[in-house]
Formats: structure tokens, sequence, C-alpha cells
């Protein structure tokens, strides 16, 4: 009995040992060791386990000599830099204007060959003009209709017979004709309208500039009326409305009007159709000049409201250009019918 030990000395011997291990060497080395292995990066199994280490070069933080200061503003390469920029942008629209001409225009209208250089040169406007990149392509498809027609009624009443003016002949340029017409007058009644419209808002200005009230008050009622009933211009379409006159008149009205004048003079009786074809004919004409006429009309009538009302107020308080004058809209024209 008195070999055995009591439990609280052996207990006692354990927590002895328990210290003497943790202050030896051995055992301060390999509680590091421990340490060491579990914190090695392995292979991350999930993506919480993904490592989350940031690049050490983020994190530094740069003096200011290290930083490249922002260059100061130069006008002379300001300007090197928009010539260049324009060089540029004009290249693109050269191009584009190629690419256009070679697929959309060129194959479309195809005139016969031998035709006298006036006719040429008129055809070869009106394609070149119709390949600029800015045309609206509704415009660009319904002038080439237009264009082929022309060509087509050359052909028809010029061309394909030596009797001028016969029963088929005369069946099928009516025909043409009344594909024209309808299109041709409907552009003329617009222009005509938009020169009426422009005259009375002339007129309503005058009255809006004698109101009593302020400068402010005066310019907003006139930008209101500008915006609700004018319509801006475009070059292009007043450009391409004169070049389809000249080609009318190179293709078809000098000629046939020369002709019909002496086969007015020398038959004693003209068949009602050819009468009817002839006034057709010479109304074209007359629609074209027309409209080219009223397209330069209004163009200065809108000048004229812009310069005399307008500006004058712009300047007095100075305002901005009034996006109202300057960005009119022109209405869509209508597609041409072609039964």
């Amino acid at each position: 009995m008195s070999d055995t030990k009591h439990p609280l000395s052996l207990l006692d011997a354990v927590r002895s040992q328990l210290t003497i291990d943790s202050d030896s060497e051995d055992s301060q080395s390999t509680v590091v060791n421990i340490t060491h292995e579990d914190t090695r990066t392995d292979p991350a199994d999930t993506p919480l386990d993904q490592s989350t280490s940031t690049n050490p070069s983020l994190v530094l933080i740069q003096s200011p000599n290290d930083r490249e200061p922002f260059p100061d503003f130069d006008e002379e390469l300001a300007e090197v830099y928009k010539e260049c920029d324009l060089e540029y942008t004009e290249a693109i629209i050269a191009a584009v204007h190629a690419q256009i001409r070679k697929k959309e225009i060129d194959p479309l209208i195809i005139a016969p060959p031998g035709q006298p250089e006036g006719k040429r040169a008129a055809l070869e406007r009106i394609k070149d003009l119709l390949a600029t990149p800015q045309m609206r392509k509704t415009t660009r498809k319904r002038f080439v209709v237009l264009t082929n027609l022309i060509i087509r009624l050359d052909h028809v009443l010029f061309r394909r017979s030596e009797v001028f003016l016969g029963p088929r002949d005369t069946a099928d340029a009516a025909a043409i004709v009344k594909q024209m017409l309808p299109y041709l007058q409907w552009a003329d009644n617009m222009l005509r309208e938009l020169v009426v419209v422009a005259d009375n808002v002339f007129g309503i200005m005058r009255y809006l500039a004698e109101e009593d009230c302020s400068v402010i008050h005066k310019y907003r009622h006139m930008s209101i009326v500008v915006a609700a009933h004018l319509r801006k211009p475009r070059l292009l379409e007043q450009r391409l409305l004169s070049l389809y006159l000249e080609l009318y008149d190179e293709w078809i009205h000098n000629r046939f009007l020369h002709m019909s004048n002496r086969m007015i003079m020398r038959e004693d009786q003209i068949e009602p159709a050819c009468l009817a074809l002839t006034g057709h004919l010479h109304e074209i004409w007359e629609i074209l000049s027309r409209s080219v006429d009223n397209y330069a009309t209004y163009r200065v009538r809108l000048a004229d409201i812009r310069n005399e009302y307008i500006v004058p107020i712009q300047e007095m308080v100075e305002l901005p250009n009034s996006p109202d004058v300057e960005d009119f809209v022109v209405e869509e024209l209508p597609p041409i019918e072609l039964n």
C-alpha cells in the first residue's frame, strides 16, 4: 500500500514534465516548424481558400517626382492636330464617296454609249452628287429612279424609232411622264408652301418685335414661332434639284422643244396624244425651274428673318445662336410610286 502513489502526486509529476518540455529548445523549434508548415501556400481548393495577397507594385506610393506632369497646352500643336483630323475626315469622306459611287450609283445608272459631251457631263455631275455620303438614302434612291426615267425617256423619244412621236413612242413616253409628274408636283407644292409660310412668319416677327415686353420674352416668342413653322433648308437637296433640271434640259427638253416646233410647223394636224405629251414635258421643265427658284427664295426669307429679328436680339442680350433657328428640319420627301 505504501508503494501506491496518490493520484494528486501523479498529476503534479505530469504538470512538471510539461513545464520542462515547453521551456526546452526542441519544443521551441517544433512550434516554429508547425507554424511555418501551416502557413505554406497550397493550391486553393475553393474560392475562400484563394490567396488574397496583393502585388507589392500596386501598393507602392509614388513620389511626386515619379509622376508625369500634365503637358502644357500648345496652340500651335493643337492647330496641327486639327489640320490632321480634317485631312483624315476628308480622306474618309472621299473613300466613302467612291464606295457609294461604285456600288450604289454606277451599276444602277447606265446610259447608252456615244452620248454628246454636254449630256455626259450633266449625267456625271448628278451621279457624283448622288454619291455624296451626306445624301439621305431615301433621296438617293428616288433620284436614281428619276435619272433612269430621263435616260429611258431619251431612248423612247429620240433613239428607238426614225419617226418622231409615233403612236407607240408617244404612249410609252406618256407612261414615263406619268411616273415622274406626281413626285415633282409634290415637291413643287411643298416648296411653294414653305415660301408662303416664311413670308407669314416674317410678318409675325414684325408684330412680336413691337410687343411691350422684355427682350427675353420677345426672343422666346420668336423662337417658338420659328421652330413651329419653318424648316431647315438642305444645300444638297437644292443642288440636286438644280442638277436634275440641267440633266432634263440636256437630255430631253431642249431637243424635244426644237423637234416638236418643227413638227408643228410641218404638220397640218397634230394628234391629241402628241399635244398632251408636249404639254406634260414642258410642265416638268416649268416645275423643276420653279422648284429651284422657290428653294433659293425660301433660303433668302430665312436669312431675312434671322438677320432682321433674331440676330439683333442675340447681340443685345449676348445670347448664343438659337437652336430653334439653326436646326430646322426638312420634312422627308415621299417615295415615288412606280406602277
